[in-house]
């Protein structure tokens, strides 16, 4: 019995010596309801907070129209793949400053903040006007000189909303 109790006291106090788990972010609430009007178009997407700068931006445009190029694929959803490659190749230098500033900016919580947006991203109530609207961005964004791309992203970043 004095064994299960001092077996019992270290295990709580190992306990105690724990540290604390990180505080979970709390999750955006519910997208509001569809409408009920014939041929009404959902609400918009809510737009993230202010960005904090234009590598932000880039990478939050960028993170949406790969979500676009995966998910815009048949049922009369507009393609995005090609587009989005030529915005890769054309842009690859920006792209990777923009990856190497927001991974600075997050730190740890960098891959966690990656899955909020990119599942804010695949989560389309209408895929097909995203599609379509994401085709056109796209298309905008790889014609577009680096630095012109760099000071448009945020307003371009908005279409996808």
């Amino acid at each position: 019995m004095r064994t299960f109790t001092v077996s019992l006291a270290a295990l709580a106090l190992l306990a105690g010596c724990s540290s604390k788990p990180e505080p979970q972010v709390a999750a955006r609430g519910p997208l509001p309801p569809w409408p009920e009007a014939p041929g009404a178009k959902p609400p918009a997407r809510p737009v993230p907070v202010a960005l904090a700068d234009a590598d932000e931006a880039v990478w939050q445009l960028r993170a949406g129209l790969n979500v676009a190029a995966l998910i815009c694929k048949g049922k009369g959803r507009t393609s995005v793949a090609g587009e989005y490659a030529r915005l890769l190749t054309r842009h690859k230098g920006l792209l990777a400053a923009a990856y190497a500033a927001e991974q600075k900016r997050r730190g740890s919580g960098f891959d966690r903040h990656q899955t909020q947006l990119y599942n804010r991203y695949s989560n389309q109530r209408d895929p097909v006007g995203f599609c379509r609207d994401a085709s056109g961005v796209a298309r905008r964004a790889a014609a577009m000189d680096s630095p012109s791309l760099s000071r448009s992203a945020s307003g371009l970043g908005g279409e996808l909303n």
